[in-house]
């Protein structure tokens, strides 16, 4: 007889932990969901002339960000 999979077993899949040095530790969806929300927000700020919540500190953390994602993706 054929076992029954359950609906939860085929949704729920554990994520690895990214570790993005001088931030946190994220899971790979989070990671990838927040590096598009900065780039998102960094291009809208630039667009505005918004320069003051244009920081370095913001730039940088975005560049650990897609550094860490690019070293997880490309093992």
């Amino acid at each position: 007889m054929a076992k029954m999979i359950k609906m939860k077993d085929l949704l729920v899949e554990k994520s690895d932990k990214i570790r993005v040095q001088g931030i946190g530790t994220y899971t790979y969806d989070t990671l990838k969901r927040d590096v598009k929300r900065k780039a998102l927000d960094l291009a809208k700020n630039a667009k505005k002339g918004d320069w003051r919540k244009v920081s370095r500190n913001g730039i940088r953390a975005l560049a650990e960000m897609c550094d860490a994602l690019y070293r997880y993706e490309d093992k």
